[in-house]
């Protein structure tokens, strides 16, 4: 468990390992924990040691909302995420697996991430302030990633945790069905205006103290230079269907992953592609015609 500042203490994740992330724990007058996908020890160690009042999910993913239903305590998210919690049908069709026909792939994506059912006992709403005795803590609405994504503000600290705007080199992730790219960039460019202090995002290597301006920036743009090669690629073709740039691996092409797994990051390729393509469209910088992408 390592400190922060204050009552603030970061439950750190490995860089990058399914189904876990970076939790917050706020030990204040009123027991705080953000997320619960922690590593079996923390698990622990936090069930041993503290007395914790309620949780705070900030989307409902596999990699945050690990363990969550190993609490008792009251859990909240934001409305949009319940269905990720539900049932396996409603998580397959928000993550993509029932629209691509792959059930048998969402099924054992669940599995390896431990899902189990965990409706909320209720939910936060944006600007929402949480009073914790010393602390206070208010939700900040940063939708993109899921529609319901959210990060929270110490208010009297200027520390934000954000999740899944996790500042890695990788940048932006939309790669689900209820992902939107218009989204996230306004969050992005929410956050750059903001300014806070410090991040600390949900992966990576931990808290963000210096250049935060800049290493929003930077993570934002990433989107506009998979935008900006797509349309290259697009214009040298002239037109393509959606499986031929979905191959070109705009994306995921840096990142080499074992043949077995090829479906599965087809399809969120798919995914951030489409998103990307319908952007190009309202941008007129392209026309679509049925599954056909065509420069102007």
């Amino acid at each position: 468990m390592e400190h922060i500042t204050g009552p603030i203490y970061l439950l750190r994740g490995p860089y990058f390992e399914f189904p876990y992330c970076h939790c917050l724990l706020v030990k204040d007058e009123r027991c705080c924990l953000i997320d619960t996908a922690m590593m079996p020890r923390q698990l622990q160690e936090v069930k041993d040691s503290v007395h914790i009042d309620f949780i705070l999910s900030t989307h409902g993913h596999l990699d945050h909302t690990h363990n969550i239903a190993s609490f008792t305590e009251p859990v909240y998210i934001h409305p949009a995420e319940d269905v990720w919690l539900e049932s396996p049908q409603t998580f397959m069709e928000a993550f993509g697996f029932s629209q691509h026909g792959r059930r048998d792939l969402g099924q054992l994506f669940m599995e390896l991430g431990g899902w189990q059912q965990r409706l909320p006992d209720g939910h936060f709403q944006p600007g929402q302030v949480f009073e914790l005795g010393q602390t206070r803590l208010q939700v900040m609405h940063l939708p993109g990633h899921t529609p319901g994504h959210c990060g929270f503000f110490f208010l009297d600290q200027g520390i934000l945790f954000t999740a899944d705007i996790d500042l890695t080199g990788f940048g932006p992730f939309y790669g689900t069905a209820v992902s939107d790219l218009d989204d996230f960039i306004a969050s992005l460019n929410f956050l750059i205006e903001l300014q806070p202090e410090m991040i600390i995002p949900g992966h990576g290597r931990g808290a963000v103290r210096s250049d935060v301006r800049q290493r929003l920036q930077e993570f934002r743009d990433v989107i506009f230079r998979r935008e900006d090669e797509l349309m290259a690629r697009l214009k040298r073709a002239g037109q393509a269907t959606l499986s031929q740039i979905v191959s070109w691996k705009v994306v995921y092409s840096q990142y080499g992953y074992p043949a077995e797994h090829e479906s599965f990051y087809a399809m969120m390729e798919e995914y951030m592609d489409i998103n990307h393509l319908n952007r190009l469209v309202r941008e007129g910088k392209i026309l679509q015609d049925e599954d056909i992408y065509i420069v102007r």
